[in-house]
């Protein structure tokens, strides 16, 4: 097998998502922009709550897919992603929910999704490029799906406040990484 001497990266597993480092930097654009919306529209009706959570939920899911081809062990992040599918679709199939409904699915999802990067970062920290945010990614979620757990009677402010920073957070960790990917592209192969 041959290895790039950058970020730890084998060749092989990280090739194909390499030659996609364009998808991957559009794909944490999207979650930026999904996050911020989130954020200037906090007083939106519950109902357009959900269906951006829907889409955070959603393109989450697609960014987890995308990048389990990084990972010599894919089968997580496609248990994370179904994870984020289901939950998008909860949050789509009740659009007049309560708002302690959405927050107690939002915030287990935040939760199960958080712990789940937490070991990733820790089980991996000599392979991961700055293994410190995937860690700080993962503390974030955990953080923010228990402030949603605990606040069940949250306004839609608050609400949507936790979740706007943790998409935006997240889609700015995903354009560093594609960014990252961007510069082993242009790597000669050994």
């Amino acid at each position: 097998m041959t290895t790039i001497g950058v970020a730890g990266f084998s060749q092989t597993a990280v090739t194909p998502l390499v030659r996609r480092w364009r998808w991957v930097v559009a794909l944490g654009a999207v979650l930026v922009v999904i996050g911020i919306l989130l954020l200037v529209n906090l007083r939106a009706a519950v109902g357009t709550l959900a269906i951006l959570v829907a889409l955070g939920l959603f393109v989450a899911a697609i960014e987890e897919i995308a990048e389990a081809e990084r990972h010599t062990r894919r089968w997580p992040s496609y248990v994370l992603a179904a994870f984020w599918a289901i939950t998008g679709v909860l949050a789509l199939a009740w659009p007049d929910v309560t708002l302690w409904a959405l927050a107690f699915v939002v915030g287990m999802g935040l939760v199960v999704v958080g712990a789940a990067a937490i070991i990733f970062a820790i089980q991996y920290h000599r392979q991961l490029p700055m293994w410190g945010l995937a860690l700080a990614d993962g503390v974030l979620g955990v953080v923010l799906g228990v402030m949603a757990l605990v606040w069940p009677e949250a306004t839609v402010l608050v609400l949507a406040v936790l979740l706007g920073l943790r998409v935006l957070f997240r889609g700015v960790m995903t354009i560093m990484f594609g960014l990252g990917l961007r510069r082993l592209s242009r790597l000669p192969v050994a």
